[in-house]
């Protein structure tokens, strides 16, 4: 009976982090049609609709969260204390991507007014978590892989701008900090899946927005949102695609 109620349990503490943070994000969704984030010159955009999908959105990125933390086990994540505190961070960390994918599919930027405060309550979060239990060594990595992918986002970057494109910009030079630290906390198999599966989830959608002619060649993407959908990927599948490739 222990044993059957232990092979429930993550599925309805999914099921219930998922519809109670959706429910949660229902006031969020609102606040993006009221916050004012537009530049004076991007005041007369389209707007961009009610984005129905916000809700559902926080609330299965949330309970993937939780899953990861909370029911496979790892070195990562030795002690409740540790657990608790990377959910209150990462679930932070989430409410701030959806707002900034929002954000970013609206007018193709991340605000820093966002960016900045998810940085540095990144940052300390898991400095808490280290000194609570988690230990340097997942502090260390978390904090290589955050600067690692920085640089590597930063020099793509500055190799589409000498090519004359503005496809990446600093805003997802820092969501690409802020991904990779939060990945590089658990391992090196979610950073990296979690990167690539970016860059793939990048093209896919772009090819879709080209197919629909919703896009011109050439046209800009938000690219903030296909990073945050490759990082949730890499959260889940990271260990299991090294491992068939490995």
């Amino acid at each position: 009976m222990g044993d059957q109620l232990q092979d429930w349990a993550p599925p309805v503490v999914m099921a219930v982090v998922a519809l109670g943070v959706a429910l949660l994000g229902l006031p969020v969704q609102r606040w993006l049609a009221e916050t004012t984030y537009r530049k004076p010159d991007e005041v007369d955009e389209p707007a961009p609709g009610r984005r129905w999908w916000v809700p559902p959105a926080l609330g299965l990125s949330a309970a993937l969260v939780v899953h990861r933390i909370w029911f496979v086990g790892d070195e990562a994540i030795p002690t409740v204390w540790v657990a608790a505190v990377l959910t209150a961070t990462f679930l932070l960390v989430v409410l701030a991507c959806v707002c900034l994918a929002a954000m970013d599919m609206d007018v193709h930027r991340l605000p820093d007014r966002i960016m900045w405060p998810t940085m540095g309550f990144l940052a300390i979060g898991i400095s808490v978590a280290a000194l609570v239990g988690g230990g340097v060594e997942p502090w260390a990595r978390a904090l290589g892989w955050g600067v690692g992918s920085s640089v590597f986002y930063l020099a793509l970057a500055l190799l589409a701008l000498a090519r004359g494109s503005v496809a990446l910009g600093l805003g997802d030079v820092k969501l690409a900090g802020v991904l990779g630290a939060a990945l590089g906390w658990f391992g090196w198999p979610e950073a990296v899946t979690g990167i690539y599966a970016g860059f793939l989830v990048g093209g896919v959608v772009a090819l879709v927005l080209l197919l629909s002619r919703r896009v011109e060649r050439g046209g800009h993407l938000a690219f903030g949102p296909p990073m945050m959908v490759g990082a949730l990927l890499g959260l889940t599948l990271g260990p299991g695609v090294v491992a068939a490739f490995g």
